[in-house]
């Protein structure tokens, strides 16, 4: 223990010299990013978006957008204004760190130079692989470990589903992510070389993969160690503050002023504790980079880089009188600075409605059983159905799509492979070819007489006993699908406890046509822009990792109904919950109306304190 206290005491003697500087640097840099950021994006879509004739980003509209020239111009403009600013920050953390090991003090304006300077070079031929680097390879490979802008990388449910449900896909996936963190890892000195030897990136990851040699687990088990402390301490101050919440939620009454104003001064503490590891998660982790760094090339004899001797203009410039000037107001200047950040970030919340808690005013969120009972049953079944309607689920989703002889039937694939083992597209058959097909075997053996059900049966079966949502599937090869589809409705009389979805807009626009009383959603995976232009959807169904709270308030101050697919976990639920919306389809409907029903009869403060334990996530 002695010797840690010892280590962390070194550590800390390294960094004091210019603390101040990289402190400053930190907070104002990544707060300033953090509200630039968001509206500069937004801003750039939104040109990309009207440059194509275009109000929003769909799964129909995203393909025209991305065969646009223009489009790959915008994308090209963020990606390198992304990867300088990331750049920037780190060349000024391994330039700050160096310098303290050298025993130089380098000023604010010094330090920004300096670091504009060399990230610059990004723009050079021999560095473009940099750029991949720094978007893809770090956050990727160091998310767990790395705080900060770019490490917010997160690949819809849908996509993760789709590859894990497929055992070499996932394989494949797993593998090629531990090849490639384990690959990059010989790289981890490069920027180092990059930024303090001059090296083009080319040279940096050579001279890096020399550097470290055959301490590659050992510098990989230091910087796994090291990071596993803080974030064992972030973690730490989280639960703490939470145990706090409900110390003070057992002793002083809910109502009570005192009361809450404690629990909104420990929610700011954990706030702030937020912002420090966002703010310094980059900086801790190259200092580990660095002292590994520092410690290789002295075993090995070479020479550490001298001191930085072009700053003379930076030291000119604080020099002058209006820099002093600027120099004795500093913390004033700094705190405004840090005010005005906290401020937009904190407009940006009250615009988009996040970080408060409901007082039990917010509508009970509804539950669908997507595909019917599908995590207990053959999905899009009769008995997956009946299994929705026994655990009392509020709606069951399922597909439709149309035969060659223009039977209505229920059917997610297009083919009929996956789930009959017959290997033919549904628009090839006809009703008396498949009617009698094994569709549940695949399965389990035991449903072996399950067969393919039409959507007739499935509303003669459902009638005044659960709703539905009933998706479209669209091939291009039917004829009278959706005239179909809303002729059964009014034939047994559901239209007004069933919505029809689909992901093809021209299929609401024929369903609005046949019967303008029948509800609707359109389903999208992508969704950015203004969708409150679509007079024929009545809702939208959006994936759930794609869901934002901006889209919930745009959705419902347009009185439209906001339905997400397909939350399967209790963290995405607790979270989409807590947007606000109106219905979530999920593949576990007895874990979903367990939360709700946990959601709807806890206190304000047992909320309050689940939200706190979210913290990172919201």
């Amino acid at each position: 223990m002695k010797k840690i206290f010892l280590y962390l005491k070194y550590i800390f003697s390294f960094l004091k010299l210019n603390f101040g500087t990289i402190l400053v640097f930190e907070l104002l840099y990544k707060l300033s990013m953090a509200a630039i950021f968001k509206p500069v994006l937004k801003g750039i879509l939104k040109i990309a978006l009207r440059v194509q004739g275009l109000n929003f980003l769909s799964d129909e509209t995203i393909g025209i957008f991305l065969k646009a020239p223009s489009t790959w111009i915008f994308l090209i403009i963020i990606i390198l204004g992304i990867t300088f600013f990331t750049l920037f920050d780190i060349c000024c953390i391994i330039i700050c760190i160096h310098a303290s090991c050298c025993n130089q003090q380098i000023p604010l304006l010094a330090l920004i130079d300096k670091g504009f300077k060399t990230a610059v070079r990004v723009i050079y031929p021999k560095n473009l692989l940099m750029i991949l680097y720094l978007l893809i390879i770090i956050p990727m490979t160091h998310a767990i470990i790395i705080s900060g802008y770019m490490t917010e990388f997160s690949i819809p449910d849908f996509i993760m589903e789709y590859i894990f449900s497929h055992v070499w896909l996932a394989i494949l996936y797993v593998g090629f992510w531990i090849y490639i963190g384990l690959r990059s890892f010989h790289w981890i000195y490069s920027l180092h070389y990059f930024c303090l030897e001059g090296c083009d990136f080319k040279q940096a990851r050579r001279k890096s993969w020399l550097l470290q040699g055959k301490n590659y687990w050992w510098d990989m088990i230091a910087v796994v160690v090291w990071n596993g402390a803080l974030i064992a301490a972030y973690y730490g101050v989280i639960m703490f503050g939470a145990w706090l919440v409900s110390k003070v939620n057992s002793a002083l009454p809910t109502n009570d002023l005192f009361s809450s104003l404690t629990l909104s001064g420990i929610s700011l503490l954990l706030n702030v504790a937020g912002v420090f590891i966002f703010c310094f998660g980059l900086p801790l982790f190259f200092l580990c980079v660095s002292l590994l760094f520092y410690y290789h090339k002295s075993r090995k004899g070479e020479e550490i880089p001298p001191e930085f001797d072009d700053l003379e203009g930076a030291y000119r410039l604080t020099q002058t009188s209006w820099a002093k000037k600027l120099y004795r107001i500093r913390k004033r200047i700094i705190a405004g600075c840090i005010l005005v950040v906290i401020g937009v970030n904190f407009i940006y919340n009250i615009a988009d409605k996040k970080g408060f808690l409901d007082m039990g005013l917010k509508h009970r969120v509804e539950v669908t059983a997507h595909r019917g009972y599908s995590a207990e049953y053959p999905e899009n079944t009769t008995v997956a159905f009946r299994g929705a309607i026994d655990i009392k689920a509020d709606w069951i989703e399922l597909d439709v799509q149309e035969t060659a002889d223009g039977e209505v039937i229920v059917m997610h694939d297009s083919n009929l492979k996956r789930t009959t083992g017959v290997n033919k597209d549904i628009w090839e058959v006809t009703w008396d070819e498949i009617k009698d097909l094994d569709n549940g075997s695949w399965f389990d053996p035991m449903y072996r007489e399950i067969r393919i059900p039409t959507l007739e049966q499935v509303l003669e079966l459902t009638r005044g006993k659960i709703k539905l949502n009933i998706e479209i599937k669209p091939t291009g090869h039917e004829k009278h699908l959706e005239e179909s589809v809303a002729e059964l409705l009014e034939e047994y009389r559901m239209t007004d406890s069933c919505i029809v979805s689909s992901m093809k807009y021209e299929s609401l626009e024929k369903i609005k046509k046949a019967n303008p009383d029948i509800q609707t959603a359109y389903i999208t995976s992508v969704s950015y822009g203004n969708f409150t232009e679509l007079q024929y959807a009545d809702g939208y169904s959006v994936e759930s990792m794609m869901l934002t709270q901006q889209f919930v308030n745009q959705a419902h101050r347009a009185g439209k109904s906001v339905y997400v697919w397909t939350v399967n976990s209790e963290e995405r639920l607790e979270q989409v919950i807590s947007m606000g919306v109106d219905n979530v389809v999920t593949d576990d409907p007895v874990m979903a109306e367990q939360l709700i029903y946990e959601e709807e009869h806890s206190t304000f403060w047992d909320i309050y304190i689940r939200r706190l334990l979210n913290l990172r996530e919201q």
